[in-house]
């Protein structure tokens, strides 16, 4: 019986979620160990960056993803760090929705939906985006 305020996902909406994305997970793994972002094989190209010039707050994720299916966390911290941090978050929700999907009922406590979470997000997202473009140290660690 589902909680006072949960809704019920149809079941096509679970199906699709229960195998698309452990599907989008494995192609996304297979793209990172196939390509060398590090070494010049880039899967998309930021317009932000050849727009502007300067590093958006995504530049160096593919890289630092690679490096972290590689096992390198100091290479990866270092081409994304705002994902690095980010990331255990996004993976427990995506967790969260599959689990549901694949169960039928949430099975992961979700983390806490309150007003700060998005105010965090957005002005760690800003704060990032503004360091990781000025030119000297220490900030100058943070450029992809």
């Amino acid at each position: 019986m589902p909680r006072t305020g949960a809704k019920a996902w149809p079941l096509a909406l679970r199906w699709s979620v229960a195998l698309g994305m452990p599907l989008l997970a494995a192609l996304l793994v297979w793209l990172l160990v196939r390509t060398d972002p590090a070494g010049g094989g880039q899967l998309l190209p930021c317009l932000f960056r050849q727009l502007t010039g300067l590093d958006c707050i995504g530049c160096g994720a593919t890289r630092a993803l690679s490096a972290l299916l590689h096992g390198e966390l100091a290479a990866a911290f270092s081409y994304n760090a705002f994902l690095l941090i980010w990331l255990p978050w996004l993976a427990w929700t995506l967790l969260g929705w599959w689990l549901q999907a694949v169960c039928g009922r949430q099975v992961l406590p979700r983390p806490r939906e309150s007003s700060w979470l998005p105010i965090a997000l957005l002005a760690s997202a800003l704060a990032f985006l503004v360091l990781r473009n000025l030119p000297w140290a220490p900030f100058a660690f943070l450029a992809s």
